[in-house]
């Protein structure tokens, strides 16, 4: 009998030590799926961030195109004038407000972004998509080594145009462009004889045609990323 009692003790110890295992599997089961939920949840939220980004990335690539299509066009129409016959200048005022086009310093920054902080701290992965994660990265590596090249040689060149700019005309010039909204013509003329500034003027063009190229091709990048994340995540279209 006592034997038979111990047996069915064990048995019943056993039964409970089984039921304590799977109520542990169980909570951690649950555990885990609440974990991977909120994971999901965290990744889809910073794919919004990401959309709203590439948003934000095309509207300020779009104020850089503008900037150098103003400076395109400005710097084009002086260099017409130095290239023409006689070098004269036909509209004093229009000449005045382009041969500025040139000289005017803007500056290619990109803002710290959703994605880079998410690959500086290690956690991409939550994007759980490789292939867009790829292609962001691709993108914003892109868009670092445009800013570079534009702070490296494009923006120096227009510097050292203001610099040349500056010993030109006198005091009587400046007031007299302050009041009347032209330069003098002595102004112009020194200005169209100086070939130091015929040549940052060709320098100039071309790398304002040169950057508008690369940004139109780095604009267009992103216009592929949204329509991914698009695609791949179609609530993202009401956002």
């Amino acid at each position: 009998m006592e034997k038979n009692k111990t047996g069915k003790y064990f048995k019943y110890a056993i039964g409970e030590i089984v039921l304590v295992v799977i109520g542990i599997l169980i909570a951690l089961q649950i555990n885990n799926w609440n974990e991977n939920r909120k994971i999901e949840q965290s990744g889809k939220e910073y794919i919004k961030e990401i959309y709203k980004d590439l948003k934000i990335e095309i509207s300020n690539i779009d104020e850089i195109l503008n900037s150098l299509s103003d400076q395109y066009n400005g710097t084009e129409y002086v260099l017409n004038v130095f290239e023409s016959k006689n070098k004269v200048v036909k509209d004093t005022i229009l000449f005045t407000k382009n041969h500025w086009a040139p000289s005017r310093l803007f500056i290619i920054e990109r803002d710290l972004n959703t994605f880079d902080k998410l690959k500086s701290s290690g956690q991409s992965g939550l994007l759980k998509n490789d292939s867009l994660s790829n292609l962001l990265d691709k993108f914003y590596k892109n868009f670092d080594v445009r800013i570079s090249n534009f702070k490296e040689y494009p923006l120096q060149i227009r510097m050292d145009y203001r610099r040349i700019l500056f010993p030109i005309g006198n005091m009587k010039d400046f007031k007299y462009e302050r009041r009347n909204s032209k330069l003098s013509s002595e102004f112009i003329k020194e200005f169209l004889d100086n070939e130091f500034i015929y040549r940052h003027l060709l320098s100039i063009l071309k790398t304002s045609r040169y950057n508008t190229r690369f940004f139109k091709e780095l604009k267009e990048e992103a216009l592929q990323l949204i329509n991914l994340m698009e695609n791949t995540y179609p609530s993202l279209k009401n956002k």
